[in-house]
């Protein structure tokens, strides 16, 4: 079993593991329960499901067997992640952390303790950023936040990607004309322009996500969630250089998904009439938005009521017709998920070989003035009982 490790500073004992849950067990969907935590796998861990039917006969002296009854597995295979850095302390004599930095007849450097405090907590912080989003939209599109990057070849396909590849969940799509719109033609241009039918029920800043564009270059814009400028009736610009893109768009071919105050609550709507009623009403059954979805229902209840403007005052409730919502920041734009926290799974080792986190001063080892800081964890997601799961999704 490996021990974490911190040298020379204030950690010790066995807050050390809290130090690993500090880096790993981050991110809002972790700390508001909104995921069920398996934190003591340090390989596979099988997830045992059970289904069945049964067949109400008429009542005769034979036996007949009727019905089914299916065993089947779901896996947490943790994936082992790594992040690294290192920093020459002799960068610090310029600084005010010169004054605590005690040197000994080799000039050698302990590290100041709030400085490593903030190392650890910053880069907690960030580990704990690209692991929220990773639950979610997977490793390889959480490498897309501000102050990450992701050059790992292991890979979380993330819940949102299982959902889509399972063939239990019950899918939506958005309905044309309420959630998304054909987009006939998208210019080459520094901010293309999209043309659809009408930007009626659209606005500045609405957030769109764009799926189905054909043709060479235009299916780099497949999967991109931007924020629109409307330019009239039936054009606006997105914040996309199309001007290099070799081919033509193919007319008519992708759809401009998004959701906004103006279709939030037919969209809702069409979830709630999709959830699964074995389930709905479970104390742990949540409908998971992010924040521009929550923000486009806070915007329509307000519209939707009757105060002289009174209701545009104070927060909204986050449910919807009995149905509670949560929001969580990296839920994909123009994504609603409806699902019990007991059918969500995230699995790490916080004991474990690959969980560990160390800072060291290297000074006494290889004589090289530098003090070096490393983290690795390994976790995974997936989920249980797909037939009790609504996706709502751009497609």
């Amino acid at each position: 079993m490996a021990t974490p490790t911190i040298t020379t500073n204030t950690y010790a004992g066995k807050d050390l593991e809290g130090v690993i849950a500090q880096s790993v067990l981050r991110g809002k969907t972790i700390e508001s329960g909104m995921i069920t935590v398996h934190s003591d796998i340090d390989s596979r861990q099988v997830i045992k499901t059970f289904d069945s039917t049964v067949t109400i006969a008429d009542s005769v002296s034979e036996f007949a067997s009727a019905g089914s009854f299916t065993l089947d597995e779901k896996y947490l295979d943790p994936k082992a992640f790594m992040n690294a850095f290192s920093y020459d302390f002799s960068s610090l004599d310029a600084t005010w952390y010169a004054s605590q930095q005690p040197r000994g007849r080799g000039g050698d450097f302990i590290p100041p303790a709030m400085l490593e405090d903030a190392i650890v907590e910053q880069r907690g912080a960030l580990n704990g950023k690209f692991i929220d989003a990773a639950i979610w939209r997977g490793s390889v599109k959480a490498g897309l936040l501000s102050k990450i990057t992701v050059s790992a070849s292991n890979v979380v396909a993330g819940l949102e990607a299982d959902f889509e590849s399972g063939t239990d969940v019950v899918k939506l799509t958005p309905k044309v004309g309420v959630g998304s719109l054909v987009a006939s033609g998208i210019t080459k241009a520094a901010a293309a322009v999209v043309t659809v039918a009408t930007t009626a029920n659209m606005a500045n800043g609405d957030l769109i996500s764009i799926t189905g564009a054909t043709g060479t270059g235009f299916t780099a814009l497949n999967g991109l969630s931007v924020a629109i400028t409307i330019i009239n009736g039936t054009t606006f610009s997105i914040p996309v250089n199309s001007s290099a893109y070799a081919g033509t768009y193919g007319a008519s071919s992708a759809n401009v998904s998004f959701i906004n105050s103006s279709n939030v609550l037919a969209i809702l709507t069409d979830v709630y009439n999709s959830l699964s009623e074995a389930v709905e009403d479970d104390p742990d059954f949540y409908l998971f938005i992010n924040k521009k979805v929550e923000k486009a229902y806070t915007l329509a209840q307000a519209v939707a009521a009757n105060g002289s403007g009174s209701y545009f005052v104070g927060a909204k409730v986050l449910d919807f017709l009995g149905s509670r919502m949560v929001t969580l920041p990296y839920i994909s734009n123009n994504v609603i998920v409806a699902s019990n926290v007991s059918n969500l799974h995230f699995g790490t080792a916080l004991s474990g070989e690959q969980n560990s986190l160390a800072i060291v001063d290297q000074y006494p080892l290889t004589l090289d003035r530098e003090v070096r800081y490393r983290c690795d964890y390994a976790f995974d997601v997936n989920y249980t009982n797909g037939a009790d799961i609504t996706f709502y999704r751009p497609q």
